[in-house]
């Protein structure tokens, strides 16, 4: 065996498995114990694995297993990288998984909740909550003009509510059933999907009829189920489609408030529609927009504040507490909304100015916030959505939202808290609820810039 020597121009062998300034030409320095050749400084040769020469800078010459180390070290390295980059890009997710549907629970005062309109809609108060710099102001709705200038557009849901509430019988048995129509499914075979109380008595196949005050009947046959507890319900009616839902609006019934125990409150439909109302399909009224008055559009209009209307149809999601402590796992039931292009260019062209998009209610901002071009521009639509807004979902198209005070653990508190900001709102919630604001359908306002 030759000794090793410490020599920069000592050529090194280009076979050899060594990279370092020191080679050893002899095959038995792979032997199963190391040989160590003393020198002024200590000189050691390892197996297999690696050649260490401990000089005054330690120098380790790799062998080819120590090569397949570093190609595993470095592939560990790179895994724990990527992981690293999971990690940091996920963080908005796992602070999403913190919030719970308990986080958006209170108690609002039974004396906080009106259960019918007001007559005086200027009585109505209006909570101004700043994101920018974290106010609350405390005006009435018809100061609301104030807070808007030429070139901003507010974005009005002209969806119409019908009588949605049936009451009958089963044929056979003479039963007392209710019936809550949903949603229209089918036009042409007038299917409908609906909710039946007793639901355990309602099954596939039963008939059910509706007398109206002159005792003459609609017949109407349970076709199928669906999977969130309802039926599909056929009519046997040969009226055209129009006069179809002139009978059944007729024969319906409006509840005033489904948040609330005033189950027997029956109102006037006319005054449930905004005056901007236009196209039915709603089971319940466009709350929000019950606050205008045509005084209050006219002095808008004057602004130069453009008015855009849209339409989507309002469902039990109004209605619908979360029932699920994991936010993520809550399902909305599906709405048909319809946003025009002339909507579209009223809306898109405020957000190139740079100018106010406030949508009035909930149902206004879910509608449009499905309906995002990749370019964060609005287009124009006729489908159905099912969105569910929550912490910390980035809105596209809205920036400024006129609302009502809502329930608690309902869909519309984590929808808010996204927009505003957790803290804020519930801080905003707080003070309402010490100021005696009104509270729900038929309480006051809130504007959030």
């Amino acid at each position: 065996m030759k000794k090793v020597t410490n020599n920069k121009n000592n050529p090194i062998n280009s076979n050899s498995s060594s990279t370092s300034n020191y080679s050893s030409t002899s095959n038995s320095s792979s032997t199963s114990n190391s040989i160590s050749i003393p020198t002024s400084n200590s000189i050691s040769i390892p197996t297999s694995n690696s050649i260490s020469i401990p000089t005054s800078n330690s120098i380790s010459i790799p062998t080819s297993n120590s090569r397949s180390s570093r190609r595993s070290s470095r592939r560990s390295s790179r895994r724990s990288s990527r992981r690293s980059r999971r990690s940091s890009y996920n963080i908005s997710k796992h602070i999403l998984i913190n919030f719970k549907t308990s986080d958006f629970n209170f108690t609002v005062p039974k004396k906080l909740i009106p259960n019918k309109p007001r007559i005086d809609n200027d009585k109505v108060r209006l909570m101004v909550l700043n994101r920018d710099n974290m106010s609350i102001d405390h005006q009435y709705i018809y100061n609301f003009n104030n807070y808007f200038v030429n070139g901003d557009t507010l974005v009005f849901n002209n969806t119409k509510m019908y009588k949605y509430i049936l009451y009958g019988k089963k044929e056979k048995t003479g039963d007392n059933i209710q019936v809550y129509l949903l949603r229209e499914v089918n036009k042409k075979e007038k299917s409908w999907e609906v909710l039946v109380q007793p639901a355990r008595k309602i099954r596939i196949g039963n008939r059910l009829f509706f007398l109206d005050e002159n005792n003459e009947k609609m017949l109407a046959v349970v076709h199928d189920n669906t999977i969130s507890k309802g039926r599909i319900l056929k009519f046997n009616s040969d009226l055209p489609n129009k006069e179809f839902k002139r009978k059944i609006n007729h024969l319906g019934k409006i509840q005033s408030d489904i948040y609330t125990d005033f189950k027997n409150s029956f109102l006037d439909l006319s005054k449930m529609q905004t005056i901007y109302a236009k196209k039915a399909g709603s089971t319940s009224p466009h709350f929000p927009g019950l606050h205008f008055s045509k005084l209050l559009l006219k002095k808008l209009e004057l602004q130069g504040v453009n008015f855009s209307y849209i339409t989507l149809h309002l469902g039990t999601n109004t209605y619908e507490k979360i029932l699920v402590e994991d936010l993520q796992k809550h399902r909305m039931k599906e709405e048909y909304f319809n946003i025009p292009i002339k909507a579209c260019k009223l809306i898109n062209s405020s957000l190139k100015s740079q100018k106010k998009v406030c949508a009035v209610g909930t149902s206004t901002l879910r509608a449009l916030e499905s309906s995002v071009s990749t370019y964060n521009t609005l287009n124009p639509n006729k489908k159905w959505t099912n969105k569910f807004i929550y912490p910390y979902y980035k809105f596209n198209i809205v920036n400024s939202i006129l609302t009502n005070f809502h329930p608690p653990k309902s869909t519309l508190i984590p929808l808010l808290s996204s927009f505003t900001g957790y803290e804020f709102l519930m801080k905003a919630y707080d003070i309402a609820i010490k100021e005696k604001y009104k509270f729900y359908n038929f309480g006051d306002a809130m504007l959030i810039l």
